[in-house]
């Protein structure tokens, strides 16, 4: 996968983000092509299913966790 595709993956995951994780709380996603390939809570399960959907590619895939809740660092 070229950078300017990574690329667009990382901008459609931007511009979609809010409805992305309304229908994916708190999973895993890979993007490619600007689509969700596949979803849910286990990671290792979400990049298999990934792989037998679109092989190799998934290693340049957008791999994202939508997490709902909050979180605040102390410093």
């Amino acid at each position: 996968m070229a950078l300017r595709e990574f690329k667009k993956d990382r901008e459609y995951l931007s511009a979609n983000y809010d409805r992305l994780i309304q229908e994916h709380k708190d999973q895993f996603v890979v993007i490619q092509d600007e689509h969700v390939v596949s979803s849910g809570k286990e990671l290792g399960e979400v990049l298999a299913k990934a792989r037998g959907i679109i092989g190799d590619a998934v290693n340049h895939s957008v791999v994202k966790y939508l997490s709902t809740r909050k979180t605040e660092m102390v410093v």
